[in-house]
């Protein structure tokens, strides 16, 4: 039997508009001290990052290998308020595999569909730990959104922006998870499609974080009973009678009524669709 691996692939763009940095979101996901000319941005304590690194394409400055250097220079080149800083893309990895598996899984696929079109990848590969306690390994991946030679930065590339082209990147990332694990031997796959173009009937419930779920199973009451305020009655004990892996299911299982909190609502939100494209 073939277990169905979760499907996780979304694409958003990083701009000042939402008061965000290039520089800040590059040390937050590498958990390091990067640098810029108005703040010093330091996330050395975030833990989970196993691999990190800058690939650049063909003709660009090899100085980019630098994030500090490479995301200043973004920041400086952009001169509007409103500017578009960077294009990120995150995707989960099958735990099934190894983390050198897994690292090598996210550098291919990076190389050959972002790399290799022209852009500067920042890639930073997380291995995390569920509330289930098992890894949650998945992949950051900050993208530039201009041309780049020898010169440094030129006009923006359009055709980047493309949602046709996003929604390539997410069969493409499917094909290359799934023909992986064969070569691996791993009865696990992956399918981009939307949970209605499989053929399977199940709705989204409203996503419950993790603090809610902590204040619904904590006892606060003087008589000792549970406090769920907020949730939904039974949401807390449901969540603990639903306690399998969120990133596998069996192909050949009927999925059932689960409630906000279960495995399976986490399931349903995972594999929607998320595209952003850029200006």
């Amino acid at each position: 039997m073939i277990a169905m691996a979760i499907y996780h692939f979304s694409v958003k763009v990083i701009g000042r508009a939402s008061g965000r940095s290039a520089v800040a979101a590059a040390a937050y996901r590498s958990a390091s001290r990067v640098h810029d000319e108005r703040l010093d941005n330091d996330f050395t304590n975030k833990s989970g990052v196993v691999h990190s690194e800058v690939m650049l394409p063909e003709n660009a400055p090899e100085q980019w290998r630098d994030r500090e250097r490479l995301w200043n220079d973004v920041e400086a080149f952009e001169k509007r308020k409103d500017a578009q800083l960077a294009r990120e893309v995150e995707f989960a990895i099958p735990r099934e595999m190894t983390r050198a598996q897994g690292i090598e899984l996210a550098r291919d696929f990076v190389q050959s569909e972002f790399v290799d079109r022209g852009m500067i990848a920042d890639i930073n590969v997380h291995w995390d730990i569920d509330a289930d306690g098992l890894p949650k390994p998945h992949a950051h991946v900050m993208l530039t959104m201009r041309s780049v030679d020898t010169d440094g930065f030129g006009p923006k590339a359009r055709d980047w922006n493309r949602t046709e082209l996003v929604e390539q990147w997410r069969e493409r990332w499917a094909d290359h998870v799934n023909q992986r694990l064969a070569e691996l031997d791993i009865d696990a796959r992956i399918d981009h499609r939307s949970l209605e173009a499989q053929g399977i009937e199940f709705e989204p419930q409203d996503k419950i974080g993790p603090a809610a779920q902590r204040m619904a199973s904590v006892d606060l009451s003087p008589s000792g009973s549970r406090i769920t305020t907020g949730l939904r009655a039974g949401t807390a004990s449901a969540s603990l009678r639903n306690r399998a892996s969120p990133w596998t299911r069996s192909r050949t299982s009927k999925p059932r009524s689960h409630s906000a909190t279960s495995p399976c609502s986490r399931i349903a939100i995972r594999t929607g669709r998320s595209n952003s494209t850029g200006r």
